[in-house]
């Protein structure tokens, strides 16, 4: 792999390889295309972007399900010079309205289906052009030259989850991405070869890593908009001869818990099956071994990174995981994780601190925030605002995030380890813990807790089982049962909404 450039991954392939097949879609009206037809897409979409006056370092917003539109606009924004920035497919018309306004989009392109919320939106999008993806490479003219566009420049502004606070911007240049990337696609060993199904939205950063890691070696993107429906998913994963799948922590208690994942494996089906990946937050040490089990001996990459590294920063290698469960594991290559105490001194193996990160794949900073950006980059790299610490073999461990170190009586208590106690118990599907403000004890703990299935479970029962596993000061004075727990669309549980519920509701 030679580029420098992110549109270059899938130029080069279109070059390079034009009769494979790279994308296949399996909404209604599904399509497989080969690289050649997705880069006529995308250059339909550059030329699109000249004929609306779009210069090199606009702001051109996606607003696109996973598919064809998506990657065509993404591409075809990112060669014709402009900065993309993709957006959330959940966003109401208020949070639309937010991101194009603070990311100051020229053009906002989007596909099908959302009608609703850009009439909602009308009248308070001020100049923002709002044009369809046109990705028909049948009918397209021939597109204006790629711009010249520099490695340093900005190819994008990707909005963190808003998982652990008010969402940002982070400017991510051509460079963080493709030096990212081919760190992924060296430690994943891809090839040709393989077929990757994507859950994950293209908005998210691990979804687009994908998009990009696949792109790169040559394979083939699968994408399944429909995990609602998670054996309608396996279905495509089987049908699709797929050798990797990607997902974040909820991903794999579905198919664990909600899904016959297991049963096919048993009877030798997903053959084709080489290696999964997971990211997107912490998995705890109980489904990691119950998903290492299930599709052993496929390897399991555990991962680690965030919107701000351009997606990766760690991984545990898979014939680690066994000893390591549990750990981040090491650096990808390229990056350099340090643990640091306040004063920014490193910490000794074994000590807890903040941990931070270096490398070519870390942002640029946050769009129009210098506070925020100040506060996070510095001299010593990317403050994560996780709590971690290094072993003797150089393996990471995470304690918890900062915002989730909590203070109960005097004690200080990561809420993640109240989560993992919670998650050994054989009838939780998942889980969250918080604190709230109490003038007593400081932190007054809160579990929301979802069971595998209805009755399976109650609050007194998991409360007397806890306290085999925790100090009392640990156990959560409130435990409630919920049938689901709020999330947005990459899977990850939003704590911010579960704070912002009422101080107090009756348990389930």
């Amino acid at each position: 792999m030679t580029a420098s450039l992110v549109h270059q991954f899938l130029g080069e392939r279109a070059a390079g390889t034009p009769d494979a097949e790279a994308l296949v879609t399996h909404d209604p009206g599904g399509a497989r295309l080969t690289y050649a037809e997705v880069a006529a897409a995308a250059a339909a979409v550059t030329a699109q972007l000249s004929s609306l006056g779009v210069a090199p370092g606009d702001r051109v917003a996606i607003l696109a399900h996973n598919g064809v539109e998506w990657v065509a606009a993404w591409f075809g924004a990112l060669a014709a010079g402009a900065v993309a920035v993709p957006l959330n497919t959940a966003a109401d018309p208020h949070s639309l309205v937010h991101y194009l306004t603070d990311c100051g989009a020229k053009v906002l392109l989007h596909g099908p289906r959302f009608d609703r919320v850009l009439n909602a939106a009308k009248g308070q999008l001020g100049t923002v052009g709002v044009f369809p993806v046109r990705a028909e490479p049948g009918s397209r003219s021939e597109p204006a030259s790629e711009h010249a566009v520099s490695p340093l420049d900005p190819a994008a502004i990707i909005y963190t989850s808003g998982s652990t606070g008010r969402p940002r911007g982070a400017v991510l240049t051509h460079k963080n991405i493709v030096s990212n990337v081919t760190s992924i696609v060296s430690y994943l060993a891809l090839s040709p070869s393989d077929r990757v199904l994507a859950l994950l939205p293209f908005y998210y950063v691990y979804g687009l890593s994908i998009l990009h890691m696949t792109f790169a070696s040559g394979g083939t993107v699968v994408v399944e908009n429909r995990f609602q429906y998670p054996n309608v998913a396996l279905d495509t994963l089987e049908r699709e001869r797929c050798t990797g799948l990607a997902g974040v922590p909820s991903t794999y208690a579905i198919l664990m818990n909600r899904s016959t994942l297991g049963e096919r494996l048993a009877r030798h089906e997903l053959t084709h099956l080489r290696w999964a990946t997971q990211a997107g937050g912490g998995m705890n040490p109980t489904l990691t071994r119950q998903v290492l089990d299930t599709i052993a001996p496929r390897a399991l990459f555990v991962m680690y990174g965030a919107t701000e590294a351009s997606a990766r920063l760690s991984y545990v290698p898979p014939d680690e995981l066994v000893s390591a469960i549990g750990s981040i594991g090491r650096p990808i290559p390229g990056v350099t994780l340090t643990v640091r105490n306040p004063d920014g001194t490193p910490c000794a193996d074994g000590e807890t601190g903040e941990l931070y990160a270096q490398g070519d794949n870390i942002m640029q900073g946050y769009w129009n925030d210098p506070d925020e950006t100040a506060r996070v980059l510095g001299p010593h790299g990317y403050r994560t605002g996780d709590l971690a610490r290094r072993d003797e073999a150089g393996r990471f461990w995470l304690v918890g995030r900062t915002r989730d170190m909590l203070k109960v009586g005097g004690h200080r208590v990561a809420a993640k380890e109240i989560e993992d106690a919670i998650l050994e118990h054989p009838a939780v599907h998942e889980c969250a813990v918080i604190g709230l403000p109490d003038e007593l004890l400081g932190d007054r703990l809160r579990a929301f807790v979802v069971a595998k299935s209805t009755g399976a479970l109650d609050a007194n029962t998991l409360g007397l089982f806890l306290k085999e596993r925790l100090p009392a000061y640990k156990i959560p004075g409130e435990i409630l049962l919920r049938t689901e727990l709020p999330k947005n669309e990459s899977g990850k549980i939003m704590k911010e909404a579960l704070r912002a519920e009422g101080a107090t509701p009756s348990a389930g």
